[in-house]
């Protein structure tokens, strides 16, 4: 099956390209068009489980709701033609990720549509290419051996379950070659590694898991998101935990799990009496003290909070590892307080009311926006109306410039109180300065020649969202934070870019340790709307509200707000709610971060 994908308007060289891209062995090229037929795809749906949304220990999006529709897997046919061994060869494909083997699990139905040695050759979890489900493949017979499978792409996963969402007009091509075998029958000779999955079926198949790891200083569990197959996923999560965190967030965490430490059996089993999740591992896992064998069993137990596990047993080389608990955060405010700006006055919005701060820092002498802080509101920042970066004093501290304009971005406080900025026009660099004035010019090298437009840091401190624009059009890329041995950041790692449906935007926050909230547009629409963007997964748009300007979030998809440029501020019960009104005469909402 070669494989031959449109160009997305996604600059090239991007690191969401990289991942997203296949790399064919063979390309054919069709020197004449047969016939082209569109087929009525007749694959099970079910209700859909979300694609986006919070990550969080505990919450991880796969269900035990009872056993899903998914794909029945059919054996070839007698006699069939090359087009119909490839549209079985297809569905019996997408059914091999179904945990039950009467229904085609573990792709043995579809080998028998493969030919000779693609059939033991042929690697069906190497990807997966997912096409949306109000799409319908089109079928070409290129001639009497040849069948090209035209698709739109809604997304990608590779082997190790990461998830790069495709361009709006993405398509990709697949050519099978087909031979008759000893028996006289079709079956597929060429293709390549992979299974081709619709969107509805992935769903009921598949499962988000976060892998766990630390911050450099051990204060904070720093999640990765990963797509897996539902059959046996706790054994692909910690298979993909062992083998440690992506390129693009690899410099800023670290694992406490020694290198070299494998599975002993090489899967996870789950006692189906009472959910515990056993993890066998070699003996090098027992060779740490007591804090970091606390800390290794933390990103286990972590990583594997997901439906159907209520308790985790770890050993090494056979004996039980025990260690008292890890004191690890995950870098989430711990209030959940939304501030808001009143009257040249911060105030709180608990309650549905606004209430004071004991200590509110008033800046009615110096008109401020864009305001910042840290999880402890001990760092607080703004810009002013001048376009300076200005320290927010509290009591009778006045305020003070620490960054002199203009053109500076909307700032961002992370939990070393840093506060991280930019400049408008093209970059390369950003800043991080801190309250008594030290500053840091951060190296970012992919942001050369791009304008960036806003920049927000994650809770966790070890990643760095960015809004930019270049020749190519709007970028969303998260990258992990470089730092020092005292905390300093130094540069930005190798980017991941998200959000492939956007076309412009001008807002962005951290809604949660996994998802990005962004004001902007996607697709056909015409305004701006608050869209939530997870690392790794689906964008989705929330309902419009007119005249929106700036949006807050912080506490996962319950913590959603917008202000509109009439002083309003409104709240979002549910992604599947309308908005609701829940204050006026504020402005600038935010959440620590």
């Amino acid at each position: 099956m070669s494989a031959t994908s449109r160009p997305t308007p996604r600059r090239a060289g991007r690191a969401v390209a990289r991942a997203a891209a296949r790399t064919p062995r063979r390309r054919t090229v069709a020197s004449a068009l047969v016939l082209v037929l569109p087929v009525l795809w007749v694959l099970s749906a079910c209700v859909a489980m979300p694609t986006s949304g919070g990550v969080e220990v505990g919450d991880v999006e796969v269900t035990d709701a009872g056993p899903a529709v998914v794909p029945l897997a059919d054996r070839p046919a007698p006699d069939a033609d090359p087009q119909a061994i490839v549209v079985g060869f297809l569905k019996a494909s997408q059914a091999g990720f179904s945990r039950d083997p009467r229904r085609g699990g573990d792709f043995g139905a579809a080998r028998e549509y493969l030919a000779g040695d693609a059939r033991a050759s042929w690697r069906p979890r190497e990807s997966v290419v997912l096409y949306p489900t109000s799409s319908s493949p089109t079928f070409t017979v290129v001639n009497e051996t040849q069948v090209q499978v035209t698709l739109s792409v809604a997304a990608r996963i590779d082997a190790d379950g990461r998830y790069a969402e495709a361009a709006p007009d993405a398509e990709e091509s697949f050519t099978f070659d087909l031979v008759r075998d000893s028996s006289d029958q079709w079956r597929i000779a060429g293709l390549e590694d992979g299974v081709v999955l619709d969107e509805s079926n992935f769903e009921n198949l598949f499962g988000s898991a976060s892998l766990y790891f630390l911050t450099p200083d051990d204060a904070s569990l720093v999640p990765e998101t990963r797509w897996f197959p539902l059959r046996n996923i706790a054994t692909s999560i910690v298979r993909e935990l062992l083998e440690g965190p992506s390129p693009w967030l690899r410099d800023s965490v670290r694992s406490a799990i020694p290198e070299g430490v494998e599975l002993t059996p090489e899967t996870v089993p789950v006692d189906e009496t009472d959910s515990t999740a056993s993890v066998g591992l070699t003996e090098a896992a027992a060779l740490t003290d007591s804090a970091e064998r606390a800390r290794m069993i933390a990103q286990i137990e972590a990583s594997l909070a997901i439906p159907g596990v209520r308790a985790v047993e770890v050993t090494a080389g056979g004996v039980p590892l025990t260690a008292s608990a890890a004191e690890v955060g995950r870098g989430v405010d711990s209030d959940g307080v939304l501030e808001v700006v009143s009257e040249d006055k911060v105030v709180q919005l608990k309650n549905g009311e606004l209430l004071p701060l004991p200590a509110a820092p008033d800046f009615s002498a110096r008109g401020v926006h864009d305001v910042a802080r840290n999880e402890r509101g001990n760092v607080r920042v703004a810009l002013s109306d001048a376009g300076d970066l200005v320290r927010l004093g509290v009591g009778d501290e006045p305020p003070a410039t620490i960054l002199g304009g203009p053109g500076l971005l909307a700032p961002s406080v992370d939990r070393l109180g840093w506060t991280w900025t930019g400049r408008s026009g093209p970059a390369g660099l950003l800043t991080a300065v801190r309250a008594d004035g030290q500053l840091a010019d951060v190296s970012v090298p992919w942001l050369a020649g791009r304008s960036v437009t806003a920049v927000r840091v994650a809770r966790d401190g070890a990643r760095v969202a960015v809004l930019s624009t270049g020749t190519d059009g709007l970028a969303l890329d998260v990258a992990g934070v470089v730092r020092d041995a005292s905390g300093g950041p130094l540069q930005l790692g190798e980017p991941l870019g998200t959000g492939a449906t956007l076309v412009d935007a001008s807002e962005l926050v951290w809604v949660d340790d996994a998802t990005l909230g962004v004001l902007g547009r996607s697709g056909v629409a015409t305004s701006g709307a608050y869209h939530l963007v997870p690392l790794s997964g689906r964008t989705r748009m929330l309902p419009a509200l007119e005249d929106a300007v700036a949006i807050a979030g912080g506490k996962g998809q319950r913590s959603l707000y917008v202000a509109t440029s009439d002083a309003r501020l409104f709240w979002l019960p549910g992604v599947n709610a309308s908005w609701t009104e829940v204050a006026t005469g504020v402005r600038d909402p935010y959440f620590p971060g």
